[in-house]
């Protein structure tokens, strides 16, 4: 089914977000010379590789949620991958002014981040699952 594989790509990226906000500062703090170039709280950095990936993100999860949700009429799945997709694009948008404003420290950038990300793949995978479950109800393949 199409949805599913959008509901799996969904939780490929959000795994990737994932690995980028742990991986990232780990790596910079190794290689001393790379540090400056791309470390995590580089703000072009951040600008671009989060506005990059929710370009991604946004329309495959909300074409899988709503596919999934069409097939198997369970709310679950949509929840949580609204509540997941609403934290990571919060957290993309207004981080930067939470931190410059002392309100948000920068590892509660990234802790929200995997946070919003762990939400958005539980949804994702509750929704293959139920749609698994109502398959024979499913019109789109």
């Amino acid at each position: 089914m199409l949805q599913t594989h959008f509901d799996r790509i969904a939780v490929v990226l959000s795994g990737i977000c994932a690995i980028h906000c742990i991986a990232l500062p780990i790596f910079a703090g190794m290689i001393p010379l790379l540090t400056m170039a791309i470390s995590h709280g580089n703000s072009l950095h951040e600008f671009w590789f989060h506005q990059f990936i929710l370009i991604f993100i946004l329309p495959i999860s909300i074409f899988a949620l709503y596919s999934g949700y069409r097939c198997h009429k369970q709310t679950t799945p949509l929840k949580y991958g609204l509540l997941g997709l609403t934290v990571l694009v919060f957290i993309a948008l207004f981080a930067e002014v939470l931190m410059e404003y002392h309100v948000l420290p920068q590892i509660g950038e990234t802790i929200l981040t995997i946070i919003g990300g762990i939400i958005h793949a539980m949804g994702h995978i509750a929704n293959i699952l139920a749609t698994r479950t109502f398959h024979a109800n499913c019109s789109i393949k």
